[in-house]
């Protein structure tokens, strides 16, 4: 009798369990654009004070700043335009990203790349985004394929950074 007293209530407590929704990166808007040695870089964000809502997932120090790559056949970017990206954010290395950007995007010859991060990080600058693009770059986007980098650390943010065609869907 105990235990089925014990299954009811646990079934029950299982509907009372709701799943908070994750933040949608369709509300991303233009947050500045920038000039760089091979165009403009554009940089998206959340709108307002919600960026800095957003807490990074918890991660184990020993893993943060491994950047496992991951790569797949979906927004496969250009291979020039990411590495012209990725020129521009080595060439500005030291120029604040600001608060409430996730995402750095720059086109050529019409085509897009970007550079975007799951978690807000503050205080970071382009330069700390050029390690795990450029292993993304390496492993994948040479290949024919876009990808993430996972455990990277931005500025003391475990996150994961992808590099693709498109502003959102990093996470």
């Amino acid at each position: 009798m105990l235990f089925a007293k014990t299954l009811i209530l646990a079934a029950l407590a299982v509907f009372q369990v709701q799943a908070a929704p994750a933040p949608g990166d369709e509300a991303l808007v233009v947050l500045k654009t920038e000039d760089s040695i091979h165009g403009p870089l554009v940089f998206y964000g959340l709108p307002g004070a919600a960026n800095e809502t957003v807490e990074a997932r918890g991660l184990t120090e020993r893993a943060c700043g491994t950047n496992n790559v991951q790569c797949f056949g979906s927004n496969v970017p250009n291979r020039q335009a990411c590495q012209n990206l990725i020129n521009s954010l080595n060439a500005n290395s030291g120029s604040s990203v600001g608060n409430s950007p996730r995402s750095i995007c720059q086109t050529t010859n019409g085509n897009q790349c970007c550079v975007s991060w799951a978690n807000v990080a503050s205080g970071l600058t382009q330069g700390m985004l050029v390690s795990a693009a450029n292993a993304v770059q390496n492993g994948c986007v040479v290949n024919g394929q876009s990808g993430l980098s996972r455990n990277t650390n931005l500025n003391g943010v475990c996150t994961t950074q992808c590099l693709s065609s498109r502003a959102t869907g990093c996470s």
